[in-house]
């Protein structure tokens, strides 16, 4: 994507109970990690990690972007 592309936006809800039981777990392990941190590297790992042609990437200030990437084994998305 270039720097003239425009960019739209989406927004994830994670859902209340996913950020109390990584909260839970990170106490348990005694990691001082941000619960939205580890949901969001979660997220970026299965996008990054799917068959789709998608790559997704943290930004520095957190959001996750997400590219169309043509891979020689991808799906199809539609």
């Amino acid at each position: 994507m270039n720097a003239s592309s425009p960019t739209e936006t989406l927004t994830l809800e994670i859902d209340p109970s996913l950020l109390d039981h990584l909260r839970e777990r990170l106490l348990q392990r005694h990691r001082d990690t941000p619960p939205e941190e580890l949901a969001a590297a979660l997220v970026t790992s299965i996008l990054d990690n799917s068959s789709y042609p998608l790559s997704a990437t943290r930004t520095e200030d957190g959001p996750i972007r997400l590219r169309y990437r043509l891979r020689s084994f991808s799906e199809p998305i539609l």
